[in-house]
């Protein structure tokens, strides 16, 4: 995995936060400033160079051994070098072992042993010095991969002479056979890293050498390994007692996770010594927002372990938008912050923000868009869902420019209808996929402006207690050139209490009646007194239309009152204009 440097992108701050934030980097920022070499080696850790460590140099290639009973060989170059090879048998017993570098690797084979006057046993090394020279007060580790064929363990290791050693000169100074700092890992199939840690005194000298060893002492051929490959040669240098100096972010990009969801990857931090290496046992903590888009962070504080990585997990809080983590280290200046962002979950629902119950004329468009909001399951507006608008295949209904809209980054789609040519109340829904209900918009297209009441029948009547009215209430619809105009509807409508009427059409009763106009434009019911005395009025309005109604006057006498009409004489108005009735009004009060 990458290691490199946070350079985030900084959010919006106020003057005096930009003015803090500056002056709490400027020291540091002034150290990378005349010291950039020092922060590129910080960034860039790496371990101190081992020529021809890969063993991939085919110049270093070549075997060196083997051959003659008791036959040896001392600091011999294989190839071009750097590596050389030293290696013995036992005189008129055992040829010396071979030790070859190729195909990446240096392999030390071909050992053995026998009795004789005691187990006898051959041996081999690599070795190579270093141009570097050991420095006092520093903790070196040198680590090598091995491969036996077999399972392995520091104590089959140390049996068999199998092991790595550093040197000065020709002086093993430390040896995984004895030093207390070896650990053996597996990598993966036979393939092991060990590792030897040597920490230098106040006093040191000469170069660094390493050795690669294959040198069993008193070990039967039957339980030697064989032949062991080491491959992937390294050493470090590293302070003894290291001090946090600097933090890093493993991967500082923008990470993005649904709502109510744990951020992948994980967030890392690597805490650094002024070498660069990894500092271990170090607590980072890690500062999240306490409103708005944030998420939980666990462990926090985090312990760095032995490579100075901490590594926590990160869940999304249920509030989509935009935020920063920042992680930080006592005693160390650097602040990290990684940019975060919480998407919205998928669409839990619709709703209608704006444009439900409003009119419009037939064959005009509505003054207003139908909008509605997408959310997840936590009132997050989702973007980027598509909204298909309905409105009824027959009747009164609308037309969209487009039946499907996508939302936009606020979750909000709309489209603005238009009436068709039939009047009438009606609703569009809104409907988002895999979301059971649909937001909905009540909606009335309205008549022309110039279709209204033309002639009505008598507007003021006086009633006996509970009978009918002797007229009915009529109403004639026509255009504004006077034409009828049959199946409209018209509401007759009478008080819900006091004073009122029940009315009738023939076929329903009630307090309020929708009765359609017949070929001649005309509306008409019947009224029958409540009787409970008082005047009241009755309503006819042509629905969905901006007229006025028209307004019938009642009035519902007492037991035993006089009849008085409200002052007409004549015969009733009939829906028909050459039918007339008899019945005449009482006179005025």
């Amino acid at each position: 995995m990458d290691i490199h440097h946070v350079t985030p992108a900084t959010p919006q701050r106020s003057g005096a936060d930009a003015v803090h934030r500056a002056r709490r980097l400027r020291p540091w920022l002034f150290l990378l400033a005349v010291a950039s070499l020092a922060w590129g080696s910080l960034l860039h850790a790496a371990p101190l160079t081992v020529p021809n460590g890969s063993f991939s140099d085919a110049g270093n290639n070549g075997s060196v051994g083997g051959g003659l009973l008791g036959g040896s060989g001392s600091n011999v170059q294989i190839g071009d070098g750097p590596w050389r090879a030293t290696y013995w048998g036992a005189l008129g017993l055992l040829a010396p072992p071979v030790l070859q570098i190729d195909n990446n690797r240096a392999a030390i084979g071909g050992l053995a042993g026998i009795s004789a006057l005691g187990i006898v046993n051959n041996g081999g090394y690599f070795r190579q010095t270093l141009p570097i020279a050991w420095e006092p007060n520093f903790r070196y580790v040198l680590k090598v991969d091995i491969n036996a064929g077999a399972v392995l363990g520091l104590g089959l290791l140390n049996g068999q002479g199998v092991g790595t050693a550093l040197l000065s000169g020709t002086t093993r100074l430390s040896s995984t056979i004895t030093a207390p700092a070896v650990s053996l890992n597996l990598l993966g199939g036979n393939v092991y890293e060990l590792a030897l840690t040597y920490v230098t005194g106040d006093t040191v000298s000469g170069n660094i050498g390493i050795d690669l060893f294959y040198e069993p002492s008193a070990v039967l051929s039957a339980s030697l390994l064989g032949a062991v490959d080491f491959t992937n040669v390294r050493l470090e240098k590293r302070l003894i007692d290291p001090t946090p100096t600097g933090i890093i972010a493993v991967d500082a990009d923008l990470r993005t996770a649904t709502v109510n969801t744990e951020v992948d990857p994980p967030i890392s931090v690597q805490v650094v010594d002024s070498l660069g290496d990894g500092v271990e046992g170090i607590a980072v903590t890690f500062t999240t927002p306490q409103t708005g888009p944030s998420a939980t962070v666990t462990p926090n504080p985090a312990l760095t372990n032995a490579d100075g990585v901490a590594e926590v997990t990160t869940v999304a809080n249920t509030i989509a938008g935009d935020y920063t983590i920042t992680a930080e280290v006592t005693g160390v200046e650097e602040i990290l912050e990684f940019p975060m962002h919480n998407a919205a979950g998928p669409a839990a629902s619709v709703n209608s923000l704006s444009g439900a119950a409003q009119s419009a004329v037939v064959g005009s468009q509505f003054g207003q868009a139908l909008v509605v909001e997408v959310e997840d399951e936590f009132g997050n507006a989702v973007s980027n869902v598509p909204v298909t608008f309905t409105a009824p295949t027959q009747g009164a209904s609308a037309t969209f420019p487009s039946s499907t809209v996508m939302t936009g980054a606020s979750g909000q789609a709309g489209v603005t209808p238009t009436a068709n040519s039939i009047a009438g109340a009606y609703a569009i829904s809104a409907s988002v996929p895999n979301v059971g209900k649909a937001a909905t918009f009540p909606l009335v297209n309205l008549l022309e402006s110039d279709i209204g009441p033309g002639e009505t029948g008598e507007p003021n009547q006086n009633g006996e207690p509970d009978a009918l009215f002797a007229c009915a209430l009529l109403v004639q619809i026509v255009d504004g050139e006077g034409v009828p105009q049959p199946g409209l509807a018209v509401d007759f409508t009478a008080p819900a209490s006091g004073p009122s009427a029940v009315l009738h059409d023939g076929e329903n009763s009630g307090l309020s009646l929708r009765v359609e106009t017949d070929a001649d434009g005309y509306a008409s019911v019947d009224a029958q007194s409540n009787g409970i005395p008082g005047r009241f009025q009755v309503s006819a309005q042509l629905a969905f239309s901006v007229t006025a109604p028209v307004l019938f006057n009642f009035n519902n006498l007492a037991a035993g009152d006089p009849a008085f009409s409200y002052g007409f004489d004549g015969p009733c108005r009939s829906t028909a204009p050459t039918a007339e009735t008899s019945t005449e009004g009482d006179q005025a009060e």
